[in-house]
């Protein structure tokens, strides 16, 4: 492990390996810990960096949790890109960080190789107020299927995950979370290994949650950002998130996807072999 400080904060992460830079990028309830399948993979071609975002362990808390967004975790990733001299990077990302390495992309091109996006959650692209009904209803209109998947979603576990995490019953608001992106009965699936790692995250995931929401996303910026991506569905993955990535390939000029089977949400994670021989490929193409 090594820590870097950025703007007097510190961020822990792991290096393994040497050449063209890799980042990967953790989602919500997780930290740099749930990328060990790849970790030694990948290091075997690449210099590979996986680290804690801000709040997530095993990383210093400070301040209150407030100003967690994906406009701070971008400008994080640039900034410790920019500090470790990394040059132009692979940023490997999944779901929250799929988002962060996106938004990092749109902002700083110069900075990045390629982009690998395990289903970003860019969920201004369906709705941009879920608790608006004219904007549930023409969700409804444009994509029924989406719109059903997604609201049953949001009914059935974003909302009462919300609820639990503002009575501050953490280890309830990640468990109806992670049972709907990882299926009915997911969480408990899970060995202890990996739930120790989400309850461990469990209070920058109630930052998340309770936070400031996504800002609309920067359609016209995306355009022109002209950079290989591999988006990356997993197979059992909510249909939503499916329509969210499809919905991005549509905006952004050079994609590729991949589906990953036996896969829910937590892609590299629930089939690590077949996600790595994807990711290794397309990497390959673009060193």
């Amino acid at each position: 492990m090594a820590t870097i400080t950025i703007n007097h904060s510190s961020f822990e992460y792991i290096e393994k390996g040497s050449g063209v830079p890799v980042v990967f990028v953790h989602g919500s309830i997780n930290d740099y810990r749930i990328w060990k399948d790849q970790i030694d993979p990948f290091a075997k071609q690449y210099r590979v960096i996986a680290y804690s975002r801000r709040y997530h362990y095993p990383n210093e808390w400070k301040g209150d949790g407030s100003d967690y967004s994906i406009g701070l975790h971008a400008q994080d990733l640039a900034a410790i890109i920019k500090t470790l001299n990394l040059g132009r990077v692979h940023l490997v990302g999944s779901s929250f960080g799929a988002y962060t390495s996106l938004t990092t992309a749109i902002q700083n091109p110069e900075l990045i190789r390629t982009l690998v996006l395990g289903e970003p959650p860019v969920l201004p692209l369906l709705v941009s107020n879920p608790d608006n009904p004219l904007q549930i209803l023409s969700l409804f209109l444009r994509d029924f299927a989406t719109a059903k998947d997604f609201m049953k979603f949001a009914m059935k576990h974003f909302k009462p995950a919300q609820k639990a995490l503002k009575n501050n019953q953490l280890e309830e608001g990640v468990r109806l979370f992670a049972s709907g992106v990882l299926g009915e009965g997911g969480y408990e699936k899970l060995s202890e290994e990996v739930k120790a790692t989400f309850m461990d995250n469990a209070k920058a995931f109630q930052a998340e949650m309770l936070g400031r929401g996504f800002p609309p996303f920067p359609k016209e910026e995306a355009k022109k950002m002209i950079l290989p991506a591999l988006f990356v569905y997993g197979e059992k993955s909510p249909k939503f998130l499916h329509s969210v990535s499809d919905l991005l390939m549509n905006i952004l000029p050079s994609c590729e996807k991949v589906v990953i089977s036996d896969a829910s949400h937590l892609i590299h994670g629930d089939n690590p072999a077949g996600y790595n021989e994807k990711v290794l490929a397309f990497l390959s193409k673009h060193n």
